[in-house]
């Protein structure tokens, strides 16, 4: 729910909101933080991984590219943890990644590697779906 807040928040204030979103996902953090582990239907992985990606959204959308990599990066360490469960999740904080790194650092080499080994690995997985929507952001790139 804190996630959706910082969302919504960012959505509705625009650059004016990030303070606030990202309060919010501090929330969210401590919120997952307080929980016991053990938990056997509970994913905390994928908890963590989805609040670095939320993070590495509204850090992006201020211009704060900087600090929305390594979030980014958090976040597709998170889903590493949850093994195949992980990967869809992963792929998608992968693409968010490499838009950062391309788009926003000017780093397009390392954003089309980044996407090449994501994309084999959806492959190697059964996500050919997911692969595809990672090879076409690697092609925009590459073409710029």
């Amino acid at each position: 729910m804190m996630r959706e807040f910082a969302r919504l928040t960012l959505q509705t204030r625009d650059s004016e909101g990030t303070d606030a979103a990202l309060e919010h996902l501090a929330r969210a953090d401590a919120v997952l933080a307080a929980l016991t582990s053990g938990e056997e239907d509970f994913a905390a992985w994928y908890e963590r991984g989805e609040n670095h990606y939320r993070r590495a959204r509204v850090l992006a959308e201020a211009g704060r590219f900087d600090e929305a990599l390594p979030e980014a990066e958090a976040a597709i360490a998170a889903h590493d943890e949850g093994d195949e469960r992980g990967e869809l999740p992963r792929a998608e904080a992968v693409r968010i990644a490499a838009l950062i790194e391309g788009n926003g650092l000017d780093r397009t080499a390392e954003a089309i590697t980044r996407l090449t080994e994501a994309s084999a690995r959806c492959h190697q997985a059964g996500h050919p779906e997911a692969a595809e929507v990672l090879d076409a952001l690697r092609q925009d790139l590459r073409t710029r």
